[in-house]
């Protein structure tokens, strides 16, 4: 059995020279600079390395603290939203329950504002019901109920006021024209509603003729329309009213002026029209005035 050799390669020898010899410290040449530096700062490589392990690890951490921490005070601040929230929505639970089953806004006043020919103590009599109830509890139909005897009120507005305030303000018909009964004479307002009676036809409310006595013909309707229209000071300047037909109405005014209107349409115009013709014609004997045409009224 051959022997086993064994060679040492000398620095700037061959493989193939028998008598050369292997320099194992030129092999760990190229790792010696960095051992020498750790070996220089008196610094184990290996401690080092832990120590950065250790750092990098710790800098994870506090990233990780710190990302928890952002998303726990966005939790908190959703959580307060939504306390807020429920607190704002029980207040009003609460207030809106107080208001309608405790008589903490019960009605203890009712104020009615715009009568003026009606009875405003048998109004105010009428809507005593209404006292003690919470104000969120009145409906609207019973307070229609409660005025439904008083054909003088052609609508009203109901305003409840907290705590305790409940407000009617009313608008009452206008009577524009009258019509001879048995007894004295009656008064209608435009829509022929009976407002009440009087001896004798009062100024501003005509006493009607002809075809104007009869309270569903078309006749009554322009008349009516046609008196509701035009300014009070106008109307309380006409005595009388008399037609046919619609289109033929007729104002006999307390001077002995006769207006011959025509229909009810573009009433405000023939009232503005008619107002400037007295105005101008003051000093005149005029007997009739035409203003059916607005565009060329006529006089006598």
């Amino acid at each position: 059995m051959r022997a086993a050799r064994t060679a040492a390669l000398r620095p700037g020898a061959t493989l193939g020279d028998e008598h050369a010899t292997v320099d194992l410290g030129a092999l760990d040449a190229p790792r010696r600079p960095m051992l020498e530096r750790f070996r220089g700062t008196g610094q184990d490589p290996v401690r080092v390395a832990e120590r950065r392990l250790a750092a990098a690890a710790r800098q994870r951490r506090r990233q990780a603290r710190g990302e928890r921490r952002r998303f726990s005070a966005e939790a908190r601040r959703r959580r307060r939203r939504w306390y807020v929230v429920l607190a704002a929505v029980g207040a009003l639970v609460l207030f809106v329950a107080a208001g309608v089953f405790t008589p903490l806004m019960a009605v203890r006043e009712i104020e009615v504002s715009g009568v003026e020919s009606v009875d405003a103590g048998k109004v105010q009599e009428a809507l005593e019901r209404f006292e003690g109830r919470p104000l969120a509890l009145i409906d609207d139909g019973e307070v229609h109920r409660a005025l439904e005897p008083f054909p003088v009120i052609q609508r009203y507005a109901v305003e409840r006021v907290p705590p305790h305030t409940l407000v009617v303000r009313i608008e009452e018909r206008t009577p524009v024209i009258s019509v001879a009964g048995s007894e004295g004479v009656q008064l209608y307002d435009a829509a022929g509603v009976l407002l009440g009676s009087a001896d004798a036809a009062p100024a501003g409310v005509p006493l009607g003729e002809g075809a104007l006595t009869d309270l569903s013909s078309a006749a009554f309707r322009s008349a009516s329309r046609a008196l509701r229209d035009m300014p009070a000071d106008l109307r309380g300047q006409i005595t009388g009213a008399s037609a046919t037909s619609a289109q033929d109405v007729t104002f006999a005014l307390a001077s002995g002026i006769t207006v011959i209107w025509g229909d009810a349409d573009d009433s405000r115009r023939k009232a503005v029209v008619l107002q400037a013709m007295l105005s101008s014609l003051a000093d005149q004997s005029v007997s009739r005035i035409d203003v059916s045409a607005t565009e060329a009224p006529v006089f006598e």
